[in-house]
Protein backbone atom coordinates (compact mmCIF):
# COMPACT_ATOMS: atom_id res chain seq x y z
CA UNK A 1 0.00 0.00 0.00
CA UNK A 2 1.26 3.56 -0.72
CA UNK A 3 1.66 6.32 1.25
CA UNK A 4 1.04 9.40 0.54
CA UNK A 5 4.61 10.95 -0.03
CA UNK A 6 4.74 8.28 -2.98
CA UNK A 7 1.29 8.44 -4.49
CA UNK A 8 0.45 12.13 -5.81
CA UNK A 9 -2.87 11.03 -6.31
CA UNK A 10 -3.25 10.48 -2.83
CA UNK A 11 -2.95 13.56 -1.84
CA UNK A 12 0.86 14.53 -1.01
CA UNK A 13 1.88 17.98 -0.52
CA UNK A 14 2.34 19.64 -4.06
CA UNK A 15 5.92 21.11 -4.88
CA UNK A 16 5.72 24.66 -3.77
CA UNK A 17 8.52 25.54 -6.22
CA UNK A 18 5.44 25.70 -8.77
CA UNK A 19 3.37 27.07 -7.27
CA UNK A 20 2.22 30.96 -7.96
CA UNK A 21 2.19 33.28 -4.75
CA UNK A 22 -1.11 34.51 -3.63
CA UNK A 23 -1.41 37.77 -2.03
CA UNK A 24 -5.06 38.25 -0.46
CA UNK A 25 -6.26 41.65 0.56
CA UNK A 26 -8.68 41.42 3.90
CA UNK A 27 -11.49 44.18 5.05
CA UNK A 28 -10.82 45.91 8.36
CA UNK A 29 -12.81 45.36 10.71
CA UNK A 30 -14.55 42.10 8.61
CA UNK A 31 -17.93 42.44 7.50
CA UNK A 32 -18.45 38.73 8.80
CA UNK A 33 -16.16 37.71 11.22
CA UNK A 34 -16.84 34.33 11.57
CA UNK A 35 -16.18 34.00 7.85
CA UNK A 36 -13.38 36.13 8.05
CA UNK A 37 -11.68 33.40 10.69
CA UNK A 38 -13.06 30.18 8.85
CA UNK A 39 -11.10 31.99 5.56
CA UNK A 40 -7.56 32.85 7.80
CA UNK A 41 -7.80 29.28 9.60
CA UNK A 42 -8.38 27.55 6.17
CA UNK A 43 -5.11 30.03 4.20
CA UNK A 44 -3.09 29.14 7.36
CA UNK A 45 -3.80 25.41 6.43
CA UNK A 46 -2.58 25.74 3.04
CA UNK A 47 0.30 27.95 3.86
CA UNK A 48 1.66 25.05 6.13
CA UNK A 49 1.05 22.38 3.14
CA UNK A 50 3.64 24.85 0.80
CA UNK A 51 1.10 26.92 -0.54
CA UNK A 52 2.80 30.66 -0.90
CA UNK A 53 -0.14 32.42 0.03
CA UNK A 54 0.39 36.10 2.00
CA UNK A 55 -2.91 37.66 4.15
CA UNK A 56 -2.95 41.58 4.23
CA UNK A 57 -4.86 43.19 6.45
CA UNK A 58 -6.28 46.51 6.10
CA UNK A 59 -6.18 48.29 9.15
CA UNK A 60 -2.44 46.47 10.18
CA UNK A 61 -0.54 46.30 6.14
CA UNK A 62 -2.10 49.65 5.11
CA UNK A 63 1.04 49.93 3.15
CA UNK A 64 0.41 47.07 1.28
CA UNK A 65 -3.18 48.26 0.15
CA UNK A 66 -1.10 51.46 -0.83
CA UNK A 67 1.89 49.60 -2.80
CA UNK A 68 0.12 47.15 -4.54
CA UNK A 69 -1.16 48.78 -7.51
CA UNK A 70 -4.02 46.74 -8.78
CA UNK A 71 -5.23 46.79 -5.58
CA UNK A 72 -4.96 50.36 -5.07
CA UNK A 73 -6.86 51.30 -8.21
CA UNK A 74 -9.27 48.64 -7.58
CA UNK A 75 -10.72 50.64 -4.01
CA UNK A 76 -9.64 53.84 -5.63
CA UNK A 77 -12.37 53.13 -8.00
CA UNK A 78 -14.95 50.61 -6.25
CA UNK A 79 -14.39 51.32 -2.35
CA UNK A 80 -13.55 48.98 0.35
CA UNK A 81 -16.99 47.02 -0.74
CA UNK A 82 -14.26 45.46 -3.51
CA UNK A 83 -12.71 43.59 -0.06
CA UNK A 84 -11.52 40.84 0.49
CA UNK A 85 -9.40 41.01 -3.06
CA UNK A 86 -7.30 37.71 -4.06
CA UNK A 87 -4.15 38.54 -6.78
CA UNK A 88 -1.61 35.77 -8.43
CA UNK A 89 0.99 37.48 -9.45
CA UNK A 90 -0.53 41.49 -10.59
CA UNK A 91 -4.04 39.62 -11.49
CA UNK A 92 -6.74 40.08 -9.62
CA UNK A 93 -8.76 37.18 -9.60
CA UNK A 94 -11.48 37.01 -6.63
CA UNK A 95 -13.21 40.23 -5.57
CA UNK A 96 -15.32 40.88 -2.86
CA UNK A 97 -15.38 37.14 -1.29
CA UNK A 98 -13.25 35.21 0.33
CA UNK A 99 -11.68 32.57 -1.80
CA UNK A 100 -12.45 28.51 -1.10
CA UNK A 101 -9.90 26.28 -0.41
CA UNK A 102 -10.08 24.46 -3.87
CA UNK A 103 -9.84 28.30 -5.78
CA UNK A 104 -6.57 29.00 -3.82
CA UNK A 105 -5.31 25.84 -5.02
CA UNK A 106 -6.24 25.82 -8.43
CA UNK A 107 -4.90 29.75 -8.29
CA UNK A 108 -1.50 28.87 -6.94
CA UNK A 109 -1.36 25.85 -9.39
CA UNK A 110 -2.73 28.01 -12.44
CA UNK A 111 -0.90 30.64 -11.92
CA UNK A 112 2.44 29.66 -13.07
CA UNK A 113 1.50 27.99 -16.51
CA UNK A 114 2.54 30.39 -19.55
CA UNK A 115 -0.41 32.37 -20.97
CA UNK A 116 -0.74 34.17 -24.19
CA UNK A 117 -0.75 37.35 -24.38
CA UNK A 118 -4.66 38.82 -25.35
CA UNK A 119 -6.16 42.16 -26.71
CA UNK A 120 -7.81 44.02 -23.64
CA UNK A 121 -11.39 43.66 -25.68
CA UNK A 122 -10.53 39.84 -26.10
CA UNK A 123 -9.40 39.22 -22.66
CA UNK A 124 -13.16 40.69 -21.46
CA UNK A 125 -15.21 39.32 -23.85
CA UNK A 126 -13.62 36.78 -25.97
CA UNK A 127 -14.41 35.95 -29.38
CA UNK A 128 -18.04 34.42 -28.33
CA UNK A 129 -18.91 37.71 -26.39
CA UNK A 130 -19.08 35.95 -22.83
CA UNK A 131 -16.72 37.15 -20.18
CA UNK A 132 -14.79 34.19 -19.09
CA UNK A 133 -14.57 32.94 -22.55
CA UNK A 134 -11.05 32.50 -23.57
CA UNK A 135 -10.06 36.19 -25.94
CA UNK A 136 -8.67 35.82 -29.47
CA UNK A 137 -4.40 36.28 -29.65
CA UNK A 138 -3.32 40.08 -29.83
CA UNK A 139 -1.95 40.63 -33.56
CA UNK A 140 1.07 40.90 -33.74
CA UNK A 141 0.82 44.16 -36.23
CA UNK A 142 -0.78 47.13 -36.12
CA UNK A 143 -3.86 47.47 -38.34
CA UNK A 144 -6.65 49.67 -40.18
CA UNK A 145 -6.25 53.34 -38.39
CA UNK A 146 -4.19 52.65 -35.61
CA UNK A 147 -1.39 51.89 -38.40
CA UNK A 148 -2.43 55.02 -40.32
CA UNK A 149 -1.20 57.36 -37.00
CA UNK A 150 1.84 54.83 -36.20
CA UNK A 151 3.16 55.00 -40.08
CA UNK A 152 3.30 51.01 -40.48
CA UNK A 153 3.53 50.09 -43.93
CA UNK A 154 1.70 46.83 -44.91
CA UNK A 155 3.76 43.73 -45.78
CA UNK A 156 1.56 42.80 -48.37
CA UNK A 157 -0.64 44.82 -50.47
CA UNK A 158 -4.02 45.09 -49.21
CA UNK A 159 -6.99 44.41 -51.56
CA UNK A 160 -8.80 47.96 -52.19
CA UNK A 161 -12.49 48.06 -53.18
CA UNK A 162 -15.35 44.92 -53.03
CA UNK A 163 -15.37 41.77 -55.28
CA UNK A 164 -16.56 41.78 -59.06
CA UNK A 165 -20.40 41.40 -58.82
CA UNK A 166 -20.64 41.62 -63.28
CA UNK A 167 -24.38 42.36 -64.06
CA UNK A 168 -25.96 41.07 -61.45
CA UNK A 169 -28.71 42.99 -59.77
CA UNK A 170 -29.76 44.18 -56.47
CA UNK A 171 -32.88 42.25 -55.48
CA UNK A 172 -33.17 43.61 -51.98
CA UNK A 173 -34.63 46.95 -53.83
CA UNK A 174 -31.45 49.34 -53.44
CA UNK A 175 -29.20 50.94 -56.37
CA UNK A 176 -27.80 48.21 -58.95
CA UNK A 177 -26.38 51.04 -61.36
CA UNK A 178 -29.09 52.52 -62.46
CA UNK A 179 -30.18 54.73 -59.42
CA UNK A 180 -32.65 53.92 -57.07
CA UNK A 181 -35.98 53.05 -57.87
CA UNK A 182 -38.63 56.23 -57.92
CA UNK A 183 -41.69 55.27 -55.58
CA UNK A 184 -44.14 52.66 -56.69
CA UNK A 185 -41.33 51.25 -58.72
CA UNK A 186 -39.79 47.85 -58.35
CA UNK A 187 -36.06 47.74 -58.47
CA UNK A 188 -36.30 44.53 -60.34
CA UNK A 189 -36.78 44.96 -63.95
Amino acid sequence: MADAASDPAAGAAPDASRLAALDIFLPSPPPDPERHEQFLDEAAALALEGHPITVYLQDEDAWAFAQCEPVADLLESAGDWALPVTLVGADIVVTAAYPTIAQMRRFAEAGTAPRAPKSAAAAACGPGGAPGTPGAPMPREAGGFAAQLLGVQAAKPRPVGGPEIGGRRNLMGGDHGDGLPDAGESAAR
